[in-house]
């Protein structure tokens, strides 16, 4: 991902590697390690998610693979090879399972479609697999989406939920970027119609739009396409992370500004994240070139940043940690990743888990420069994170981009004493 990432391509054009950047927490009761022991590397891997304990499928961004780590041994085979485009973000970008894996053993990838591997971009891609226990066989399209050939703002991450609900019920959202467009999704009423970009879809399963009782909040819109069927929230300039809150099944999602104020923000249905009107708080005046917010027939509500950091540190992946692996006071914590610094932060949530509770000069809810960043910061040294997630051991996992490594933080104490929560 063409983050701005000058000091991470740097380190890694002089020759320094992982070992030069010591992963470290502000916890001194917890402990990183590595997940990666053998069989490696693993280029570039930008997505995992977990099969089973200590058993991990890896998405390796340009090389358009799927790999497995099982017990910290990287599988020779090689479980999914697609063509995928490379230039700035693109590539095989997320990956993610079934609600009901356990029975149907389907797998979803987001990706950047090429003829060949380093061709040109044609379209991106949902697709979904059928993990047979070594491959991801049986390809099934579950969604087309545009492209503008190579170009950035890709966006890619795939979540089921919310996770309050039933398996059954849960469904398939999928963050798309901008593509560096103007339409109405971008906030310009006069644009192109809807075109599935700057956008949160949220789509069954199999890709068809909700209807009904669980259609989506502009499914009814007079005049609508299906862009507009399938949209949960729009507006959206570059986004690397979303992930549900179990506890309320909130989404939240972050988002990179331009220059100034990379975001996160808790995204309810209809949800207008403001592109290409502004970025940060509406009180900090950061206009761009839309005329204002946009509306579909009065559908559609902006709301401000539930946290920006003014200079960006290409925010990515957020997570709400779902065990107890590094202690039961982070269970349900929110924490957060950037790009730029390698830095993982943690949020303290308020008591209706709709915002951030801030102090001293982060009580506006902006990192400005020269503010401290103590209050946030809970590790470092992890060379650009652009995932998160627990695993079935209840600790928290953490991907290393440019460190070609994913990283284990749990409590110095035995595993049998963790445990997993939704």
């Amino acid at each position: 991902m063409a983050w701005r990432l000058t000091l991470c391509f740097l380190a890694l054009a002089v020759g320094w590697g992982p070992a030069m950047h010591a992963q470290t927490v502000v916890d001194p009761a917890l402990s990183v390690t590595p997940v990666i022991a053998s069989g490696g590397p693993v280029t570039r891997p930008v997505a995992f998610t977990f099969i089973g304990p200590n058993d991990l499928l890896v998405c390796t961004q340009h090389t358009g693979q799927v790999r497995r780590v099982t017990g910290g041994v990287v599988s020779p085979t090689v479980a999914l090879d697609l063509p995928v485009a490379t230039a700035n973000e693109q590539g095989l970008l997320n990956i993610e399972l079934d609600p009901n894996f356990a029975s149907n053993q389907f797998v979803y990838v987001y990706y950047t479609r090429a003829a060949s591997d380093g061709g040109p971009d044609l379209d991106h891609r949902v697709d979904r697999f059928t993990w047979n226990g070594s491959t991801l066989t049986a390809q099934t399209n579950v969604l087309v989406l545009p492209s503008t050939p190579g170009d950035n703002h890709n966006g890619g991450i795939l979540r089921f939920g919310p996770p309050t609900s039933s398996t059954a019920e849960q469904k398939l959202h999928i963050v798309i970027g901008d593509l560096n467009r103007t339409g109405q999704l971008e906030n310009f009423p006069a644009g192109p119609a809807p075109d599935d970009t700057a956008a949160i879809l949220r789509v069954n399963p199999d890709g068809s739009d909700p209807t009904g009782p669980e259609a989506g909040p502009f499914y009814a819109v007079a005049g609508g396409n299906q862009s507009l069927e399938r949209l949960f929230a729009y507006g959206i300039r570059n986004s690397f992370g979303m992930d549900f809150d179990p506890v309320t099944g909130h989404l939240w999602q972050t988002e990179n500004g331009p220059g100034e104020y990379d975001e996160i923000n808790l995204v309810l249905p209809g949800f207008n994240s403001g592109w290409r009107r502004n970025m940060g708080p509406l009180s900090r005046g950061q206009f761009y070139s839309a005329p204002g917010f946009h509306t579909f027939s009065g559908v559609g509500t902006y709301s401000d940043p539930e946290f920006s950091w003014f200079s960006p540190v290409a925010v990515t992946a957020i997570h709400f940690a779902r065990g107890t692996g590094m202690g039961v006071q982070y269970l349900h914590n929110c924490f957060v990743g950037d790009g730029n610094n390698g830095r993982l932060y943690r949020f303290p949530l308020n008591l209706n888990r709709d915002g951030f509770v801030l102090t001293g000069s982060l009580a506006d809810l902006v990192l400005d420069p020269g503010d401290p960043n103590s209050q946030i910061l809970f590790g470092q040294g992890f060379i650009s994170i652009s995932d998160i997630r627990t695993g079935p051991d209840g600790a928290l996992y953490v991907n290393s981009l440019f460190g070609n490594q994913i990283y284990r933080i749990a409590a110095n104490a035995a595993v049998g004493e963790w445990t997993l929560h939704e």
